[in-house]
Protein backbone atom coordinates (compact mmCIF):
# COMPACT_ATOMS: atom_id res chain seq x y z
CA UNK A 1 0.00 0.00 0.00
CA UNK A 2 0.74 3.54 -0.74
CA UNK A 3 -0.47 6.93 0.04
CA UNK A 4 -1.98 7.12 -3.94
CA UNK A 5 -3.46 3.35 -2.76
CA UNK A 6 -4.97 4.57 0.50
CA UNK A 7 -6.34 7.87 -1.38
CA UNK A 8 -8.46 5.22 -4.05
CA UNK A 9 -9.78 2.90 -1.14
CA UNK A 10 -11.12 5.72 0.71
CA UNK A 11 -12.54 7.64 -2.44
CA UNK A 12 -14.24 4.32 -3.54
CA UNK A 13 -16.00 3.95 -0.19
CA UNK A 14 -16.70 7.65 -0.18
CA UNK A 15 -18.30 7.16 -3.37
CA UNK A 16 -20.39 4.04 -1.91
CA UNK A 17 -21.07 5.58 1.57
CA UNK A 18 -21.23 9.48 0.46
CA UNK A 19 -21.96 10.44 -3.00
CA UNK A 20 -19.81 10.35 -6.12
CA UNK A 21 -15.79 10.50 -5.69
CA UNK A 22 -14.93 9.12 -8.92
CA UNK A 23 -11.51 10.50 -10.32
CA UNK A 24 -11.22 12.80 -13.15
CA UNK A 25 -7.44 13.58 -14.30
CA UNK A 26 -6.45 16.93 -14.43
CA UNK A 27 -3.35 18.50 -17.31
CA UNK A 28 -0.27 18.89 -15.14
CA UNK A 29 1.45 22.76 -15.27
CA UNK A 30 3.37 23.28 -18.64
CA UNK A 31 6.86 22.07 -18.00
CA UNK A 32 5.51 19.64 -15.28
CA UNK A 33 5.80 16.11 -16.73
CA UNK A 34 3.82 13.00 -14.76
CA UNK A 35 7.32 11.38 -14.26
CA UNK A 36 11.22 13.54 -14.07
CA UNK A 37 13.93 11.23 -13.75
CA UNK A 38 17.12 12.58 -13.01
CA UNK A 39 20.63 11.11 -11.82
CA UNK A 40 19.01 9.31 -8.60
CA UNK A 41 15.74 11.10 -8.35
CA UNK A 42 12.16 10.52 -9.74
CA UNK A 43 9.35 13.05 -9.20
CA UNK A 44 5.67 11.33 -10.09
CA UNK A 45 2.83 13.90 -10.16
CA UNK A 46 -0.72 13.62 -10.18
CA UNK A 47 -3.33 15.95 -10.45
CA UNK A 48 -7.22 14.95 -10.36
CA UNK A 49 -10.66 16.49 -9.61
CA UNK A 50 -13.47 14.88 -7.81
CA UNK A 51 -17.31 16.43 -6.90
CA UNK A 52 -16.67 19.19 -4.82
CA UNK A 53 -12.87 18.92 -4.53
CA UNK A 54 -11.71 21.02 -7.18
CA UNK A 55 -8.05 19.62 -7.07
CA UNK A 56 -6.52 16.40 -5.75
CA UNK A 57 -2.71 16.63 -6.11
CA UNK A 58 -0.30 14.21 -5.08
CA UNK A 59 3.80 14.36 -5.79
CA UNK A 60 6.24 11.08 -4.98
CA UNK A 61 9.52 12.13 -4.98
CA UNK A 62 12.68 9.52 -4.43
CA UNK A 63 16.21 10.87 -3.78
CA UNK A 64 17.49 7.16 -4.47
CA UNK A 65 18.56 5.66 -1.03
CA UNK A 66 18.36 9.54 0.53
CA UNK A 67 14.85 11.02 0.80
CA UNK A 68 11.38 9.30 -0.28
CA UNK A 69 8.75 11.79 0.04
CA UNK A 70 4.62 11.52 -0.39
CA UNK A 71 2.66 14.53 -0.41
CA UNK A 72 -0.95 14.98 -0.73
CA UNK A 73 -3.23 17.33 -0.64
CA UNK A 74 -7.05 18.02 -1.40
CA UNK A 75 -9.00 21.15 -1.82
CA UNK A 76 -12.71 21.80 -1.94
CA UNK A 77 -14.37 24.04 -4.66
CA UNK A 78 -13.71 27.89 -4.14
CA UNK A 79 -17.18 28.26 -3.05
CA UNK A 80 -17.06 26.06 -0.26
CA UNK A 81 -15.50 26.98 3.41
CA UNK A 82 -14.62 23.31 4.25
CA UNK A 83 -11.54 22.17 5.43
CA UNK A 84 -8.62 21.72 3.21
CA UNK A 85 -7.23 18.21 3.67
CA UNK A 86 -3.19 17.60 4.10
CA UNK A 87 -0.64 14.74 4.58
CA UNK A 88 2.56 13.84 4.03
CA UNK A 89 5.18 10.91 4.66
CA UNK A 90 8.77 11.69 4.59
CA UNK A 91 11.48 8.37 4.82
CA UNK A 92 15.68 10.17 5.04
CA UNK A 93 17.59 7.66 4.38
CA UNK A 94 15.97 4.94 6.69
CA UNK A 95 17.10 6.88 9.44
CA UNK A 96 14.35 9.46 10.32
CA UNK A 97 11.15 8.84 9.24
CA UNK A 98 8.36 12.12 9.51
CA UNK A 99 4.28 12.14 8.67
CA UNK A 100 1.88 14.16 9.29
CA UNK A 101 -1.79 14.15 8.31
CA UNK A 102 -4.76 17.38 8.98
CA UNK A 103 -8.06 18.77 8.24
CA UNK A 104 -6.61 22.24 7.33
CA UNK A 105 -8.80 25.00 8.79
CA UNK A 106 -10.01 27.95 6.39
CA UNK A 107 -11.23 29.69 10.03
CA UNK A 108 -10.34 29.25 13.07
CA UNK A 109 -13.36 30.30 14.89
CA UNK A 110 -15.19 28.60 17.66
CA UNK A 111 -18.03 27.56 15.59
CA UNK A 112 -16.03 26.71 12.76
CA UNK A 113 -13.84 24.49 14.58
CA UNK A 114 -16.97 22.63 16.30
CA UNK A 115 -18.18 22.13 13.02
CA UNK A 116 -15.60 20.76 11.03
CA UNK A 117 -12.78 19.69 13.57
CA UNK A 118 -14.64 18.15 16.36
CA UNK A 119 -17.87 17.02 14.59
CA UNK A 120 -15.36 14.74 12.22
CA UNK A 121 -12.02 14.22 14.49
CA UNK A 122 -13.39 14.87 18.12
CA UNK A 123 -12.01 11.48 18.59
CA UNK A 124 -9.40 11.84 17.76
CA UNK A 125 -6.14 12.76 20.15
CA UNK A 126 -4.97 16.66 20.14
CA UNK A 127 -2.32 17.57 18.47
CA UNK A 128 1.31 16.61 20.39
CA UNK A 129 3.00 20.03 19.18
CA UNK A 130 2.11 23.64 19.74
CA UNK A 131 4.97 25.46 17.99
CA UNK A 132 6.91 24.99 14.72
CA UNK A 133 10.00 27.41 13.75
CA UNK A 134 8.53 27.01 9.90
CA UNK A 135 4.66 26.89 10.02
CA UNK A 136 2.27 28.48 11.75
CA UNK A 137 0.20 26.36 13.63
CA UNK A 138 -2.33 28.36 14.79
CA UNK A 139 -3.62 29.78 11.70
CA UNK A 140 -3.13 27.16 9.07
CA UNK A 141 -3.55 23.53 11.20
CA UNK A 142 -6.36 22.15 13.41
CA UNK A 143 -5.83 20.83 16.85
CA UNK A 144 -6.30 17.32 15.48
CA UNK A 145 -3.34 17.47 13.62
CA UNK A 146 -1.59 13.97 13.66
CA UNK A 147 1.88 14.17 13.77
CA UNK A 148 4.81 12.13 14.49
CA UNK A 149 8.81 11.45 14.19
CA UNK A 150 11.25 9.17 14.89
CA UNK A 151 13.84 7.03 14.13
CA UNK A 152 11.97 3.82 13.13
CA UNK A 153 9.62 3.97 10.06
CA UNK A 154 6.15 3.75 11.07
CA UNK A 155 4.69 3.71 7.61
CA UNK A 156 2.22 1.03 7.89
CA UNK A 157 0.72 3.28 11.37
CA UNK A 158 0.75 6.11 9.27
CA UNK A 159 -1.52 4.37 6.41
CA UNK A 160 -3.96 3.25 9.09
CA UNK A 161 -4.23 6.96 10.47
CA UNK A 162 -4.43 8.47 6.36
CA UNK A 163 -6.90 5.92 5.86
CA UNK A 164 -9.28 6.73 9.28
CA UNK A 165 -8.68 10.97 8.31
CA UNK A 166 -9.52 10.72 4.28
CA UNK A 167 -12.71 8.42 5.32
CA UNK A 168 -14.11 11.18 7.96
CA UNK A 169 -12.77 13.73 5.12
CA UNK A 170 -14.79 12.37 2.48
CA UNK A 171 -18.07 11.82 4.73
CA UNK A 172 -17.02 15.59 5.78
CA UNK A 173 -17.06 16.62 2.11
CA UNK A 174 -20.59 15.11 1.97
CA UNK A 175 -22.30 18.66 3.54
CA UNK A 176 -20.38 21.15 1.76
CA UNK A 177 -20.87 24.94 2.61
CA UNK A 178 -21.50 27.27 0.58
CA UNK A 179 -19.36 30.13 0.95
CA UNK A 180 -16.61 31.69 -1.27
CA UNK A 181 -13.35 30.67 0.35
CA UNK A 182 -10.44 31.60 -2.70
CA UNK A 183 -8.71 34.20 -0.17
CA UNK A 184 -8.46 32.01 2.23
CA UNK A 185 -7.16 29.29 0.11
CA UNK A 186 -4.65 31.95 -1.61
CA UNK A 187 -3.57 32.69 1.96
CA UNK A 188 -3.19 28.88 2.93
CA UNK A 189 -1.20 28.20 -0.47
CA UNK A 190 1.42 31.50 0.08
CA UNK A 191 1.98 29.94 3.65
CA UNK A 192 2.54 26.56 2.78
CA UNK A 193 4.65 27.56 -0.78
CA UNK A 194 6.83 30.02 1.16
CA UNK A 195 7.43 27.40 4.56
CA UNK A 196 7.66 24.05 2.38
CA UNK A 197 11.08 22.19 2.71
CA UNK A 198 11.28 20.78 -0.77
CA UNK A 199 12.18 23.74 -2.29
CA UNK A 200 16.03 23.60 -0.99
CA UNK A 201 15.56 19.61 -2.15
CA UNK A 202 14.34 20.57 -5.53
CA UNK A 203 16.94 23.44 -6.39
CA UNK A 204 20.03 20.98 -4.72
CA UNK A 205 18.58 18.10 -7.19
CA UNK A 206 17.39 20.06 -10.03
CA UNK A 207 17.42 23.66 -10.44
CA UNK A 208 16.22 27.08 -8.87
CA UNK A 209 13.83 27.43 -11.86
CA UNK A 210 12.32 24.35 -11.94
CA UNK A 211 11.83 24.44 -8.33
CA UNK A 212 9.94 27.74 -8.11
CA UNK A 213 7.89 26.11 -10.80
CA UNK A 214 7.17 23.20 -9.24
CA UNK A 215 6.06 24.37 -5.74
CA UNK A 216 4.19 27.71 -7.38
CA UNK A 217 2.39 26.08 -10.45
CA UNK A 218 1.77 22.26 -9.03
CA UNK A 219 2.20 21.97 -5.18
CA UNK A 220 0.73 25.25 -4.65
CA UNK A 221 -0.86 27.20 -7.62
CA UNK A 222 -2.33 29.98 -6.19
CA UNK A 223 0.90 31.05 -4.14
CA UNK A 224 1.59 34.00 -6.91
CA UNK A 225 -2.40 34.78 -7.03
Amino acid sequence: MSVKDTLFKCLQFGSFQYGDYTLTELPLPEGIDPEIVGEGTTIKSYVWKSGWLRKIRLCELNLKGKFVAESLVMYPDITLINPIFGTEFVNAGDKRFFGTIDFHPLRNDYVYNQQYIKEYLGDQPDRTKNKSNIYDLNKFFSKKLWIKSDTTNFYDEYLEKLELYINRYTKMMAKPRRENSLGLQIDYDKHLAGTDPAYGILKTYYDKDFAEKYINTFLFDLAKR
